[in-house]
């Protein structure tokens, strides 16, 4: 249990490290405008409520997926294709940035 609280300390300070980053804060943004982006389209081709097209959008950024929502007409098909694709490389360069902020060990 301790170690699962020394790896969100050391999340937390990663990402508060991160923040000081231009260029992480623009992968931040970024990911943002993806899911908003993204819950937009839902919520007007879906006609999915704001808070399903928002946990949609970013099931499919993060690859957990969810049976529970899945488009349904073509257009939504195609588009979450898409977004997948190019959401999921803004997702690795999130963790890759991120990964670069981590807390340094003893010796490093």
């Amino acid at each position: 249990m301790a170690s699962l609280w020394l790896g969100l300390v050391r999340l937390f300070a990663g990402l508060r490290r991160g923040l000081r980053d231009p260029e992480f804060r623009a992968i931040i943004l970024l990911i943002v405008i993806a899911i908003a982006i993204g819950a937009a389209f839902f919520r007007i081709v879906e006609h999915w409520l704001w808070i399903d097209a928002i946990y949609f959008s970013v099931m499919a950024l993060t690859t957990v997926g969810d049976a529970t929502l899945a488009p349904t007409t073509a257009i939504a098909k195609i588009f979450t294709m898409a977004y997948s694709i190019c959401g999921i490389g803004l997702m690795l360069a999130f963790l890759s940035r991120l990964s670069t902020f981590r807390e340094p060990r003893d010796g490093e």
